[in-house]
């Protein structure tokens, strides 16, 4: 019976450590996503804040 049960705990113990390796890997992913998203979206917003000052220096 104890044999048994240590062959169940193997693949057990297996599939949810990948489990957890997909998990982890996929919040990492999801993370970075957001991190490039908001650089590039914080990238564009100066870019366009920079272009509105230059206007308003040149028309004045």
């Amino acid at each position: 019976m104890v044999v048994y049960l240590v062959g169940e705990w193997v693949p057990a113990w297996l599939w949810m450590s990948l489990a957890f390796l997909v998990a982890a890997l996929g919040v990492a992913g999801l993370g970075w996503w957001v991190l490039r998203g908001d650089a590039r979206n914080r990238a564009a917003e100066e870019l366009i804040q920079s272009e509105s000052t230059k206007e308003v220096a040149e028309h004045h």
